[in-house]
């Protein structure tokens, strides 16, 4: 089942995204609008609401939470599964909010991450 959501806007329309109770559901949507518009969307669990919510298929970057690396505000690190991967995250971050981001490997092995400070 979909609905627009209350509590979760699109980046570039401002506007509630369509949120779905389960993955299978956001797939179903996702093949829908790729037969229907021939857009390449793909499923993801939103952070924010915990529901489910589709994506630019170019803009989905997959990430897990570091079980060892915080932020500068204290909340775990997103950890990314390739150093192209969190490239692209930083590419898409710097196209839309105008962040500069430095990728550097976790020292603890569990991935790529972001930083806006220089690393060595």
């Amino acid at each position: 089942m979909s609905r627009k959501s209350d509590t979760c806007l699109g980046k570039k329309s401002g506007k509630p995204v369509t949120e779905y109770d389960s993955q299978s559901d956001a797939q179903e949507g996702a093949d829908y609008a790729t037969s229907t518009y021939g857009r390449a969307l793909v499923p993801y669990r939103c952070d924010k609401c915990n529901l489910w919510h589709l994506s630019p298929a170019n803009r989905q970057t997959p990430s897990k939470s570091c079980g060892y690396c915080t932020g500068s505000d204290g909340k775990p690190k997103e950890s990314y599964g390739s150093a192209q991967d969190a490239h692209r995250r930083a590419d898409i971050l710097r196209q839309e909010q105008g962040a500069s981001l430095q990728v550097y490997e976790c020292e603890y092995g569990s991935g790529w991450h972001l930083t806006r400070s220089a690393r060595r």
